[in-house]
């Protein structure tokens, strides 16, 4: 048996459009690392934003904050970390007064917690509630935990999402920042280009796959990457083989060598099942 590593994202992948973690997606990850093969998250969510019902159903590592944290092993939250990217505090400060300028709400990721204004968590409420997928579990790690800050510490960030309800404003985040960070767009449930991502310049899924699959000495032809969104493609390019869910962008469609079923539709059991990684039912 040729050992692989797959590399998961979550919302959209591993979570169901009602914020569930299909059954199939459980039994697939634990069979898989039953049968030798390694699995690691991959997710544009921070470290305080992934929850124990994740957690808890067992992975190899992960990759956070669209690349800007990983882990190998041991779970980060007993502290062993293999990467962290975080902003210098000046291009923090600059892309935050480029937020305040063209009038969008934010929520920057760091390692510790998730700095906010009340307008960003009010908006995703509302969108994640009109696609009733507003979960109490979704609500503790996405909202509950955050910290409503004017005043965020500029030496701990790594990663912002952006957010109003004027779809020019991806355009006008992207014009002032894209020379020196990486601004994406399609990310966020339902606002187009009304809102964005915002990471270090080089810091993605795509980077970070190729780093733990270094640090492992494995053969990346034998690793697959699966994700359904705008902050997966450089991850489904990087892999030996890019999978994107029956319910992804047209972007990561694109993107991909190949589609699975619908996240409804157990698709990453789908997934596994045909590259090996666990016996057919």
């Amino acid at each position: 048996m040729t050992r692989q590593i797959a590399f998961l994202d979550i919302d959209g992948t591993i979570l169901d459009t009602s914020g569930s973690i299909p059954e199939s997606t459980v039994r697939a990850v634990r069979e898989a690392r039953a049968n030798g093969h390694l699995v690691f998250l991959a997710t544009g969510r921070g470290p305080t934003e992934i929850g124990s019902r994740i957690l808890d159903i067992g992975f190899d590592g992960a990759i956070l904050g669209a690349g800007a944290y990983t882990w190998i092993g041991t779970p980060y939250t007993d502290g062993s970390w293999h990467e962290e990217h975080l902003m210098h505090p000046d291009r923090a400060a600059e892309m935050i007064a480029v937020f305040r300028e063209v009038g969008a709400d934010y929520m920057l990721q760091g390692r510790e917690g998730v700095w906010t204004t009340q307008g960003a968590v009010d908006r995703m409420c509302a969108r994640l509630a009109a696609e009733g997928r507003l979960t109490d579990s979704l609500r503790e790690v996405l909202i509950d935990r955050v910290t409503i800050d004017a005043d965020p510490p500029l030496d701990r960030i790594a990663k912002a999402t952006f957010s109003s309800e004027d779809h020019g404003t991806y355009g006008a985040v992207k014009s002032r920042l894209g020379g020196e960070f990486m601004v994406i767009t399609g990310t966020m449930p339902g606002l187009g280009t009304a809102g964005g991502e915002v990471s270090v310049a080089g810091v993605t899924k795509g980077a970070a796959l190729v780093s733990v699959i270094a640090e492992l000495g494995l053969d990346r032809a034998n690793s697959i990457a699966i994700g359904d969104n705008n902050n997966d493609l450089e991850m489904l390019a990087a892999a030996g083989v890019g999978i994107a869910m029956g319910n992804a962008t047209p972007e990561a469609l694109a993107a991909a060598d190949e589609t699975t079923a619908h996240v409804d539709h157990d698709g990453i059991w789908a997934a596994f099942e045909r590259h090996g990684l666990v016996q057919p039912d």
